[in-house]
């Protein structure tokens, strides 16, 4: 078994996993996270700005506090956003990739499921219009 990252090898491996602000990249929230993670980053991704980037999956994303969502394309959900958020049910995200303090601008969501508190997920469900 390899280390290699699934994403497309060419933006997978000239990405910074510690980059504060990372434009343009197509890569994998997995691969960022476990990159990150070995490169010293701690057990969150947090502090970033990410723009005109696709970002995929699978994989769900646990938005702690200071997250924004601006102009972002959640993917295909059949046509309801709820067919990407998932309810916690204690106050523990066991197994979802957390995300603090970043922002999201004219990013693409590919496959990416959603959880965080009650608000966040309700304002999702109100403001945010999705494909089918």
């Amino acid at each position: 078994m390899t280390d290699q990252p699934l994403s497309p090898p060419a933006t997978s491996r000239s990405l910074d996993p510690l980059a504060k602000d990372i434009r343009g990249g197509n890569f994998s929230l997995f691969d960022l996270y476990r990159a990150s993670v070995r490169a010293g980053g701690g057990v969150r991704i947090e502090d970033r700005t990410f723009t005109d980037c696709t970002i995929e999956g699978p994989a769900l994303m646990l938005v702690l506090e200071g997250v924004f969502f601006d102009s972002t394309d959640f993917g295909p959900t059949g046509g309801d956003i709820r067919n990407m958020l998932f309810q916690p049910l204690g106050n523990v995200g066991i197994g979802a990739i957390p995300v603090r303090n970043c922002t999201f601008t004219r990013c693409q969501f590919q496959t990416i499921g959603i959880t965080g508190n009650e608000t966040l997920l309700k304002m999702l469900i109100e403001q945010v219009t999705t494909s089918g």
